[in-house]
């Protein structure tokens, strides 16, 4: 699990912090927070294919689709509560639409395999003297941007379909359930509350956002998104559609740069305050995108048995390690990858990016089309061990300053419209042979309408 705290009071500050848990088969957690102390935790959920056995209702005359009941035979008994608002569906903001409208959306995708639903949660359980913040951002035009939430009420009396289209009567919701019931929440307030500093670097906050519209954030897409080499692909090149992704996405920093900047390489060692200090707080695979203006980071947690070879390859670690015959293709081409040569790293390291909401001529430009990047731009990557209390980390720091002519095109394109682009940065590590075959998705990170002016600057060291 992981999550982002967002903190406003009456003037246009923000301090935002992260902590993240190792998820284990967990629903991801967003926290957010108002200066009132009410904490909205922004939940997203995996929906299986299939009737979901939900009874959905609309929050007042606003919209604003809110979960009235769980059915006992549904899939998602557990999962979702009552009380629970939906706001988005596979990246969709549905915070403003009626519950057909939601419906109608999960009807649509009934038969896919996942289906993402986010949705806001209330908990009473925490409070913010709990809650130590580590850095601040001012943000113009933003006072008071996160008022205390709705009442969660919906009018009595009327009658509306469920999930599965039959009539319910509306009734007052009023949600308290909490989300700490298992310590979760518990263990990540301890964790923030310990070594935090206010010099940390803002991150950019998880998909869905409320105070900015749902600009200038991140989230994960669905991995069904992308289209892979299949295990026959060398005899007949067909792509499949992807597995899940191997590497969990942590989060993304948009930082920009000046002439007092300190270096833009090697910032996971060099800079603590990267990802709001939690960088690595886990294993963590880091991404970084160098341009001429500031640097695009995109963080990734670094599965077990991947960092047990890594210690073995650079520190020499004898612990045991499962044989390369056993590993799943995907696997095998991961671990040759991080424990191989530099040259085989930019063989084999592939970007696809995507282009999912923006001006027609970025979306034909970037458009999924892979690109083996490492032969494209120039590439470092390096391996920073465990040490004071910091986790392992293994780095690639990619320099589009100096890529080719379409590469070029494409970047200068995504900066003009920045603030109106969608972009998504999938990551697989290429199979080269009927070993690594089928691939399969290491990781994607989502940026979502990112506004420079919001961003923080590299500082010196």
């Amino acid at each position: 699990t992981r999550g982002h705290f967002f903190f406003s009071n009456s003037i246009s500050v923000r301090t935002s912090y992260t902590t993240y848990i190792n998820p284990i088969n967990q629903p991801r957690i967003t926290f957010h927070t108002s200066y009132q102390g009410h904490i909205m935790a922004v939940v997203d959920i995996i929906a299986p294919s299939g009737a979901l056995g939900l009874v959905l209702g609309t929050i007042g005359p606003e919209g604003g689709p809110i979960v009235k009941d769980v059915k006992p035979e549904s899939q998602l008994l557990g999962k979702v509560q009552a009380g629970d608002k939906i706001v988005a569906i596979d990246d969709v903001n549905v915070q403003t639409s009626k519950h057909s409208h939601v419906i109608q959306l999960l009807r649509n995708n009934s038969t896919s395999d996942e289906r993402k639903i986010t949705i806001l949660r209330e908990s009473q359980s925490q409070t913010p003297e709990r809650r130590s913040s580590i850095s601040r951002r001012t943000l113009a035009g933003f006072v008071g941007a996160a008022k205390s939430p709705r009442s969660r009420s919906t009018e009595p009396g009327s009658h509306e379909p469920d999930e599965s289209g039959h009539p319910t009567t509306k009734q007052e919701i009023s949600c308290h359930n909490t989300i700490d019931d298992d310590g979760d929440v518990n263990d990540c307030t301890n964790q923030l509350s310990n070594g935090l500093h206010l010099d940390h670097i803002p991150t950019l906050p998880r998909f869905p956002v409320l105070e900015t519209k749902d600009r200038n954030c991140w989230s994960e897409p669905s991995h069904t998104i992308f289209k892979i080499r299949g295990h026959n692909y060398l005899a007949d090149p067909k792509k499949i559609q992807s597995g899940p992704y191997l590497f969990t996405a942590r989060g993304a920093d948009l930082i920009l740069t000046n002439d007092k900047s300190g270096p833009r390489t090697g910032i996971a060692e060099k800079y603590s305050s990267i990802l709001a200090g939690h960088a690595r707080s886990i294993p963590t695979f880091v991404i970084n995108f160098i341009f001429d203006w500031g640097i695009l980071v995109n963080y990734y947690e670094i599965p077990a048995m991947y960092v047990s070879f890594l210690r073995a390859r650079y520190e020499g670690s004898n612990q045991d390690l499962p044989a390369m015959d056993a590993l799943q293709p995907h696997e095998r081409a991961i671990i040759r990858f991080l424990v191989g040569s530099d040259n085989h790293r930019n063989a084999t390291l592939k970007l696809i990016p995507k282009c999912p909401e923006g001006p027609w001529a970025v979306r034909q430009l970037v458009n999924g089309k892979p690109a083996l990047i490492g032969k494209r731009l120039p590439a470092q990557y390096n391996y920073y061990p465990a040490k004071d209390g910091k986790a392992e980390c293994f780095e690639a720091d990619l320099d589009t300053r100096e890529t080719d002519r379409v590469g070029k095109k494409a970047i200068s394109l995504c900066r003009k419209y920045m603030t109106t682009v969608t972009l998504d940065v999938g990551i697989v590590i290429e199979g080269t042979n009927t070993s690594e075959l089928p691939e399969q998705m290491l990781g994607c990170v989502r940026i979502h309408r990112l506004d420079p002016k919001m961003s923080p600057t590299l500082p010196s060291l």
